[in-house]
């Protein structure tokens, strides 16, 4: 969940994460704002209202504490530079991994010819 929410922030920025939050705030004011307290059956749309309310606000600082590690918004020199890695890090994989398959079978075509033609050392002698 946290790791979906830096990457929305570092697509996007805080202040379109923080805007969506930001207006949901507001009509919980002001819905709040018209609600009587002395009535029972709004209580408990009040008390809702007010739990909703300290959600977003919470939401809104964890927001703004985790928008500063991650370094800002992506820009497109960023982009096509994590792309080029991710691009060379699947490549280097795909060639390790061909290059390890065509390794063991060098390494099986030397046992097998070991087997067939190895002599010992006195077989040599003689």
């Amino acid at each position: 969940m946290e790791l979906e929410l830096k990457l929305q922030l570092k697509r996007l920025g805080a202040d379109v994460c923080k805007s969506e939050s930001e207006q949901l705030l507001r009509q919980v004011e002001t819905q709040l704002a018209t609600l009587d307290s002395s009535k029972k059956e709004e209580k408990k749309r009040i008390t809702a209202l007010t739990k909703d309310r300290s959600a977003l606000q919470e939401r809104l600082a964890r927001t703004s504490t985790l928008f500063a590690p991650i370094g800002g918004i992506l820009n497109d020199e960023e982009a096509k530079t994590l792309i080029l890695k991710k691009l060379h890090a699947v490549a280097s994989s795909e060639l390790d991994r061909y290059f390890n398959a065509a390794k063991r079978h060098l390494i099986q075509v030397v046992e097998n010819l070991w087997e067939k033609y190895a002599l010992s050392n006195r077989a040599l002698e003689t």
